[in-house]
């Protein structure tokens, strides 16, 4: 979800050209993918049994997100100046037994707590800008709400199998969710996450 999703949607998505759902009804993550000329366009939700803040927090919190996303080996808030994070992250993912690797820079606006935008300033696999939206839905469930655009490097477009897609998307929200879920348990210890800048 934010950008780091978003990364992880261009490098799976590249050789993908229609409508795509995902999950399956059992599951609780819905994703979407659609090509329009060079853009492509993504659409994910999922609802989570916890606060719309234990959601905001795990979002946010750049700094630790390596702990618990699969493939981020480095993920660092470089500056904050209010709501606005420039942040940086590296990370690598692997199509069959081929490595790809990424870095990015980014900068995210912060709605606390109600979205999060995030827009490409470099990167090593294309253009993409994001926008993450909470919902409350009562005070323990929050629907999360993911879209991006990305204009990809087209020369990753062969790397990717279709099934990676599946896979690799579902592993990166379920993990997400899996965090909030983790945090919600008030015996557990709570990373910091950035403030929200007022």
């Amino acid at each position: 979800m934010n950008g780091r999703l978003g990364l992880l949607f261009l490098v799976c998505a590249l050789s993908w050209g229609g409508v795509q759902a995902v999950a399956d009804v059992s599951d609780p993550v819905t994703v979407s993918v659609a090509r329009e000329g060079e853009q492509l366009l993504f659409v994910a939700e999922f609802r989570v049994p916890v606060g719309v803040r234990t959601a905001w927090a795990v979002l946010t919190d750049f700094e630790h997100m390596p702990q618990f996303l699969p493939g981020l080996k480095e993920s660092h808030v470089l500056s904050q100046a209010g709501k606005l994070l420039t942040v940086k992250q590296r990370g690598e993912s692997t199509v069959g037994l081929l490595p790809v690797e990424y870095e990015s820079l980014r900068v995210v606006d912060l709605k606390p707590y109600r979205s999060i935008r995030s827009r490409t300033l470099k990167s090593s696999l294309g253009s993409v800008e994001g926008l993450t939206r909470l919902t409350p839905e009562g005070r323990s469930l929050t629907l999360v709400q993911y879209s991006a655009s990305a204009i990809p490097d087209s020369s990753l477009a062969a790397l990717v199998p279709s099934s990676y897609l599946k896979d690799g998307l579902k592993a990166q929200f379920q993990a997400m969710r899996e965090e909030m879920l983790r945090r919600a348990r008030p015996q557990l210890g709570r990373m910091s996450a950035p403030r929200s800048g007022g």
